[in-house]
């Protein structure tokens, strides 16, 4: 018999088959996304695109309310993660305080014109504070991706109704709503304070510096 003792030759095959197959759509999938990557209004007109019909699907259908609050959690996790340094500065902060706090002479670069070393930290030593450019904490493609992921699974949810739990929306509402300005009241004192903007708005400046 071709097939081998108890088949499992056959098995072997349709196993290695069947890997090879997601390897290769694995590989396509990956391909499709590099080539999306310069082209990032078309991506988010995409995502908008199933924000809309996830959103007319739980207004007309009237359910899927906690699956709203989850996905909209989410993103402002994601959004506020987009608007944070890679470097949070407010660190370094921290440390130049613990540094003197244990009594240590600082750290590189500190002097009279910047305490605990913090301008040291961020311009790495001397009298001219060198250019720091502002990088995310969350790149923009992985933002979308994430975004976008997301946004698809919460659709996905209004298939059935097994996913739609009964919950007084007008709560959740309210809860996002503060939520949200208190986050992004905590995230604009933060570029406030360490002047830095993370949008190109012209001259590209630095951050880090109070």
């Amino acid at each position: 018999m071709g097939g081998g003792r108890g088949g499992m030759p056959a098995e072997k095959n349709v196993a290695e088959m069947v890997k090879e197959n997601t390897n290769i759509y694995a590989r396509k999938f990956q391909m499709l996304l590099d080539r999306s990557t310069p082209h990032v209004m078309e991506r988010w007109l995409v995502t908008l695109g199933l924000f809309l019909l996830f959103s007319l699907n739980v207004i007309l259908r009237q359910g899927w309310y906690i699956v709203c609050y989850a996905l909209a959690i989410y993103i402002l996790n994601l959004f506020l993660a987009f608007l944070q340094p890679r470097f949070d500065p407010s660190l370094a902060d921290d440390l130049a305080a613990e540094d003197v706090e244990e009594g240590a002479p600082g750290l590189p670069g500190g002097g009279s014109k910047s305490p605990g070393g913090l301008k040291g930290l961020f311009s790495g030593g001397g009298d001219d504070e060198e250019f720091r450019p502002f990088i995310r904490r969350l790149p923009e493609f992985k933002f979308w991706y994430s975004a976008t992921k997301a946004t698809a699974i919460a659709l996905t949810c209004t298939i059935t109704r097994a996913t739609d739990v009964p919950v007084y929306w007008p709560i959740l509402l309210v809860y996002f709503l503060t939520l949200f300005a208190l986050t992004m009241r905590r995230q604009i004192q933060h570029m406030i304070k360490y002047r830095y903007i993370p949008f190109d708005l012209g001259k590209k400046k630095g951050y880090g510096k109070k």
